[in-house]
């Protein structure tokens, strides 16, 4: 089978898929104020998986200690243990787009459109997005929203146990 063959059901499957990408995606994290001394901000990971059997399909967001010398804050990511397993490992940070430095108590908005790192490949269908959070001596958490990435509106919502307080998430075409 020659390139070209490859080539032009991919280019064909893209066209069909535009629609989908064209959508805009927002999660909004609320990091809960946590009583903890010293308080360490907690790191997170957003990734995109199949709703099947949880394979993960890209990353969206990272915040980790972007701060230290010598990149020694994403030595602490493996912490993040569920993506570090998936596809957190295989990750080269800081990575454009996707990583960031981490976030205080509060409410804060990922904003991803059809264009962004994760979702520009990502085909029409039923995806879950994985978010996980954990702190330096503190604890973990790790929630799924399940979400329709077919060009249609739909917003999920979930709550964390420790780390997380509310999550919120709307899907715009």
């Amino acid at each position: 089978m020659t390139l070209t063959r490859l080539a032009l059901p991919v280019v064909a499957g893209g066209l069909l898929a535009s629609p989908a990408q064209a959508g805009e995606m927002v999660l909004n994290v609320t990091i809960p104020q946590i009583d903890a001394t010293p308080y360490y901000r907690p790191y997170l990971a957003v990734w995109v998986e199949t709703v099947e059997d949880k394979t993960p399909l890209a990353t969206v967001a990272v915040w980790y200690d972007t701060r230290l010398r010598d990149d020694l804050g994403t030595s602490f990511l493996s912490n993040l243990r569920n993506w570090w397993r998936a596809t957190g490992k295989e990750m080269t940070l800081p990575a454009d787009g996707i990583s960031g430095p981490t976030r205080g108590p509060g409410s804060h908005d990922i904003t991803l459109d059809g264009t962004s790192p994760g979702l520009a490949d990502l085909d029409p269908g039923q995806y879950t997005l994985a978010v996980e959070v954990a702190r330096e001596d503190g604890a973990r958490d790790l929630v799924r929203l399940p979400f329709d990435w077919t060009g249609a509106a739909a917003t999920a919502s979930a709550k964390g146990t420790d780390e997380l307080g509310a999550l919120h998430l709307t899907v715009t075409p």
